[in-house]
């Protein structure tokens, strides 16, 4: 598998388990972009009192919020609850622990939206906080679920007091030593403007993108009306300004319409790919990854062109198809986008804004490089998986179909699968034929998004 990472990409998948509800797999929901609006900074005043604040978790106790909905963790991450306190053992940038603001529908962040989302934790600042925008119907057994994010990248909002502080007076001990220092207090300050969600439609907050091992304990998440004044005591601490991201998007737009984004496969497969789609008469979007299109042995980048005189869409899979977020550096993460890019330009001529992530895998810093280097750029995970990654190889190949009917019937519309397997592109024929017995008009995802650049519908 290592030495062919170039050539599959497997799915990740966030879960949660919510009281009395069945869900199936699923990342992301609509996304409402809103204009940033002039930020009103409020700093609290020594003669004033504070505006009433929202206490979403104190962590009192080890299934519910102080709202009184569910907060816990997916992805398998190891964590330790005490009262007052929940400890996190990140080990994969995947892995996410959650508080909610409402079980089986959407809450209204409006009354709030001038204030801060304020978090007093200790540990590693390498993670991203994520506010949670719920589906269109609010229904966690609609697809998708749960619903899109909007990401921020904790460290650049990070708040420490309490510098040069001792645990008691500063004073020494009558055995002449000096007591020693206080940790310093760590917070966040984030605007809730600088999450562009639909702010009527939000369903939890999110801690995840950990791309360190060092553990996080969480001790108290709120909103809050107003920040400490800069000053010694912070390191005059200010909010950073928001950071351009990446839209990421989990189904398609226009009325109707439904999309299949096929990520990099096996080149043996190809042209049975190609002459199904041909059969079919439907155009897709296919997801290339710049390693395996400079590896002369695979010809896939003669498959690419092929494709694209058809008709095809042909956008960005990174450059060697690693968990991005999880990369240790951000010049890391440029080199997977922009080594792609420049292969997509050199190798077929075209240059794309939309870009699948490796494994479905996003975090803030990857939406900011991605925003950085990908002007208008769209990051496209999906509502509907085949499952062939889990699938593929068992004994009940046929699992493929059930997972992507239920996607269909759960309401989703923009589609991952991968040809690296025969089984999974013998049921391509069958894929089509249900969404088109569905009502459902199959376009490439960039027309799919009414994107103005894309090619008229024939």
């Amino acid at each position: 598998m290592k030495d062919h990472l170039f050539l599959s990409s497997c799915a990740v998948f966030l879960v949660l388990f919510l009281p009395e509800t069945s869900l199936a797999h699923g990342h992301y929901s609509d996304q409402h972009w809103y204009q940033p609006r002039e930020q009103h900074i409020l700093y609290a005043a020594e003669d004033t009192e504070p505006l009433t604040s929202l206490v979403i978790d104190t962590f009192q106790n080890p299934t519910h919020n102080d709202l009184g909905f569910w907060h816990g963790a997916g992805e398998n991450l190891n964590m330790h609850y005490e009262p007052g306190s929940v400890r996190l053992f990140p080990t994969d940038t995947d892995q996410n622990f959650h508080t909610q603001f409402e079980t089986n529908g959407c809450f209204s962040l409006l009354p709030w939206q001038h204030q801060f989302l304020h978090v007093e934790f200790v540990g590693t600042d390498q993670f991203t906080v994520s506010l949670n925008e719920h589906n269109v119907d609010c229904n966690p057994r609609r697809a998708p679920f749960p619903g899109v994010p909007d990401s921020v990248q904790a460290s650049r909002y990070v708040m420490r007091s309490g510098y040069g502080r001792s645990d008691h007076d500063g004073g020494d001990h009558e055995d002449g030593d000096q007591s020693p220092a206080a940790p310093p207090k760590t917070e966040l300050f984030i605007p809730l403007s600088h999450f562009r969600i639909n702010h009527n439609r939000v369903m939890s907050v999110s801690f995840t993108g950990f791309y360190t091992n060092e553990p996080i304990t969480l001790h108290r998440v709120e909103i809050v009306s107003n920040i400490p004044p800069p000053n010694v005591e912070n390191d005059y601490f200010r909010v950073p300004e928001k950071l351009p991201t990446g839209e990421l998007i989990l189904r398609c737009s226009r009325p109707n319409s439904f999309a299949f984004g096929i990520d990099d496969g096996s080149p043996r497969f190809a042209q049975e790919v190609m002459r199904i789609l041909d059969e079919e008469n439907v155009h897709v979007t296919f997801f290339a990854v710049g390693a395996g299109l400079r590896d002369t042995t695979t010809n896939l980048t003669q498959f690419y062109r092929e494709m694209l005189k058809k008709g095809h869409q042909v956008a960005l899979h990174s450059n060697t198809h690693p968990k991005m977020e999880a990369l240790p550096t951000v010049d890391e993460i440029d080199d997977e986008i922009i080594p792609a890019q420049r292969t997509l330009k050199e190798r077929l001529g075209i240059e794309s804004s939309y870009f699948r992530p490796p494994f479905g895998t996003v975090g803030a810093r990857m939406r900011q490089q991605i925003a950085k280097y990908i002007p208008n750029a769209y990051i496209v995970n999906w509502s509907v998986d085949v499952e062939d990654w889990l699938w593929a190889n068992s004994p009940t190949p046929e699992k493929q179909l059930e997972a992507f009917y239920r996607g269909v019937a759960r309401g989703g519309n923009l589609a991952v699968m991968h040809f690296l397997n025969p089984t999974t592109v013998g049921y391509l024929p069958q894929f089509i034929r249900h969404v088109k017995d569905a009502g459902f008009k199959i376009m490439r995802v960039d027309q799919c998004m009414e994107d103005p650049n894309s090619p008229p519908l024939s």
